[in-house]
């Protein structure tokens, strides 16, 4: 039999945990499901754009402080994945892989993004991470050349992290220029041993068992070989939905779409942060996403039951 709540909400982001501290504020009763504090949050070494935190703060410790918040208004927090996510009764049942069950009459979806792959040779070899915090430190005093795939903020600030680590780090992007802050580019100016290679496109991995090098085709056609120790994707992100088991629609790239109170296309079922259809991807839009989320939420379920 399923363990009834008011709300379940998908992710222990910065959305996920938002949306279960403003739940409980509004007095209902929330079960949380993710199995990691901040989630991706923890994979940002350094926080400067979040207010409140002069001179920055480290996402894990952001993540942590988070948690503890939604803890301390006395959310359910089992520290475990959903596994799917089903209609039931007129709501929704989450179950995990132990087996539990969780049902609810509403649901918020902010179980965030997932980083893509390249499909091109070699992808599946030894050598590729995705996250510097975790792996960067791997590399440390052993002369590494180290390549960050992508141009945006995230691949700044993992080639920022791989910096302490590595003698060399080569930021790779496709286009003409990173689309990374002005802020963010000035670091990496100022860093002695940040490298970036504009119109950039990789063409496949060198590798036997693990990946030492890169093969390029530069803008114009030349090819080029580029040897490196490790390679961090950072080429953008994709929704992570793996869990939504109830017909919903997406964008044309996957993204849940929500309308003007964040509900999706399925009654009951919102959607917070970066796993919905937005123009703008930061650590406080996802925040007000779950603020907003669980009200609307709360609204859902209060005019249900007057029904």
């Amino acid at each position: 039999m399923a363990d009834s709540y008011d709300l379940i909400v998908i992710g222990t982001g910065p959305a996920g945990l938002t949306a279960a501290i403003y739940g409980r504020r509004l007095g209902m009763q929330v079960a949380v499901f993710g199995d990691t504090p901040g989630g991706n949050l923890v994979k940002i070494e350094h926080i400067q754009n979040y207010p409140g935190f002069i001179g920055g703060v480290p996402g894990a410790q952001l993540g942590a402080m988070l948690f503890a918040q939604t803890q301390s208004e006395g959310a359910f927090l089992p520290m475990t994945r959903l596994d799917r996510l089903l209609e039931h009764d007129d709501g929704f049942l989450g179950i995990v892989d132990t087996g539990e069950q969780y049902s609810a009459p509403a649901a918020i979806a902010a179980s965030g993004v997932v980083p893509r792959k390249l499909d091109v040779p070699n992808a599946d070899k030894k050598g590729i991470y995705y996250c510097s915090l975790c792996d960067g430190p791997l590399f440390r005093d052993k002369g590494a050349a180290l390549a960050v795939l992508g141009g945006g903020n995230m691949a700044v600030h993992e080639a920022l992290s791989l910096s302490a680590f590595a003698e060399r780090v080569i930021i790779i992007h496709r286009g003409s220029n990173l689309r990374a802050e002005a802020a963010l580019m000035r670091q990496v100016e100022e860093k002695g041993n940040i490298e970036v290679l504009l119109n950039a496109n990789v063409e496949g991995f060198h590798a036997a068992e693990e990946i030492d090098g890169i093969m390029l085709t530069l803008n114009g056609g030349e090819r080029s070989f580029i040897p490196v120790s490790g390679v961090f994707m950072a080429i953008g992100w994709g929704a992570d939905l793996g869990v939504i088991q109830v017909p919903v629609e997406t964008t044309s790239e996957g993204f849940l779409k929500t309308d003007g109170k964040l509900m999706t296309t399925m009654p009951g079922l919102f959607a917070a942060g970066d796993v919905r259809d937005t123009d703008m991807r930061q650590i406080v839009t996802a925040c007000a996403d779950g603020a907003r989320a669980a009200n609307y939420a709360f609204e859902y379920i209060r005019e249900k039951r007057r029904k």
